[in-house]
């Protein structure tokens, strides 16, 4: 006999004397393991100021325009996921875009009287904190970002809310916030059918 026939039989011989071994059921991954903490659903328990977030719950499809520092323009689409976690107290907001992806959260806070979050996005600058307030016609995000000249205010304003649809615009202010001046990114959102 061969090698290759002598491999070949005690290859049959030890599958045929092989313990069975079960395959594992295939089991359903789930996100939503605790009944007590529901995803994707406000806490009706909570601050009533938690419904100010209502609105972008859900999936968007979303036009970017973004002017880059030396003038140039550029028109793309992203895609945004927004639920509710943490027992229905937090928003969590997924950006998926072609230039950058990243994560958001966003919480109320009772003492301060506003909404307080966190950008997560992959850079060299780590997590941006945020704090927000909603009027009537409008959600403000807050942040201070660092720039060429050094730090700056800048704002993130959702305007023309609708069940399906709205709009944000940012604003930079150099002048601690005396003055407002177009920032470099503006969007419209339209609640995804897929």
């Amino acid at each position: 006999m061969t090698y290759r026939e002598l491999s070949a039989i005690a290859a049959l011989a030890f599958v045929m004397h092989a313990p069975v071994v079960a395959q594992p059921a295939q089991l359903e991954i789930l996100s939503q393991p605790e009944i007590d903490s529901p995803i994707g659903v406000r806490n009706p328990n909570g601050p009533p100021e938690l419904a100010e977030f209502d609105f972008v719950i859900g999936d968007w499809d979303v036009d970017i325009h973004f002017t880059s520092r030396n003038g140039q323009e550029l028109n793309y689409a992203a895609r945004w996921h927004n639920i509710w976690i943490a027992n229905g107290m937090v928003v969590f907001q997924e950006w998926r875009g072609p230039y950058i992806t990243g994560v958001e959260l966003r919480q109320y806070n009772r003492q301060a009287g506003h909404w307080m979050g966190t950008n997560n996005y992959p850079g060299p600058r780590g997590p941006i904190m945020t704090t927000g307030h909603r009027s009537a016609d409008r959600m403000v995000i807050n942040v201070t970002l660092e720039g060429p000249g050094g730090p700056y205010l800048g704002r993130e304003v959702y305007t023309d809310i609708e069940t399906n649809s709205f709009r944000m615009y940012a604003e930079e202010s150099h002048d601690d916030g005396e003055t407002w001046e177009a920032g470099r990114y503006r969007m419209t959102a339209m609640r995804a059918t897929n």
